[in-house]
């Protein structure tokens, strides 16, 4: 349980992990890492969780699109509501939501199938590994 006064305070490990590395990959699409210290210059994000495989682009939250996306919106709002809450307040199940884009949802029992969707959240205790892909 986490006071909500420092839940923004608190660091998921996991979330950082997977956010620092598709930031990473980023600023290697963008020519920001020299090509050179790279072997692997393409791919998407993919997390694997206890039952699926999800493919997608992780979304940083740091553009400035008029227009949001219906979790876009959500996830801000939440935020600005979490902070019209009393610090005193205690919360539970406390996971890093990561929101991703363009995304292929694999069924590891049935791999030979998949489902496309604009975009997901997988909140972080799901997550098991990540790897990127071609």
């Amino acid at each position: 349980m986490l006071k909500l006064e420092i839940i923004n305070k608190a660091m998921d490990y996991k979330k950082a992990i997977i956010t620092h590395l598709a930031d990473q990959k980023l600023q290697f699409d963008e020519g920001l890492i020299p090509e050179e210290v790279i072997s692997n210059k393409q791919g998407r994000i993919q997390i694997l969780t206890q039952t699926a495989m999800i493919e997608g682009e992780v979304n940083f939250f740091d553009g400035d699109e008029e227009m949001k996306t219906f979790l876009e919106y959500g996830l801000d709002r939440f935020g600005e509501e979490l902070q019209e809450l009393s610090p005193d307040m205690m919360a539970t199940n406390v996971t890093g939501p990561i929101h991703i884009k363009n995304v292929r949802f694999k069924s590891i029992s049935a791999s030979d199938s998949f489902i496309e969707m604009d975009e997901m959240i997988v909140f972080s205790d799901q997550v098991v590994g990540m790897a990127i892909v071609k």
